[in-house]
């Protein structure tokens, strides 16, 4: 389960977001319960913040995730 709760994901992580400035910017979050396999969960936090981002104005360059673990990994969204 993401470490998220309540209200969207992408509303939670929205205010760590840089204001739209023509400069690159990144910005990292750790998803919990994540496994190597297709993970309909993970996936769906995934989709929604990058869906919020880009419905948002934002344009999201690259994309990174991270193992911490089994259980846990970070991603890593570089975004204009």
């Amino acid at each position: 389960m993401p470490i998220f709760s309540n209200s969207s994901h992408y509303e939670k992580l929205k205010a760590g977001l840089a204001n739209r400035d023509g400069q690159k910017h990144v910005i990292a979050f750790k998803l919990g319960g994540f496994n190597f396999f297709f993970d309909k969960d993970t996936n769906q936090v995934i989709e929604e913040i990058m869906s919020g981002m880009q419905s948002d104005g934002y344009e999201i360059l690259d994309t990174d995730i991270t193992s911490l673990n089994y259980m846990k990994c970070i991603m890593t969204i570089t975004y204009r």
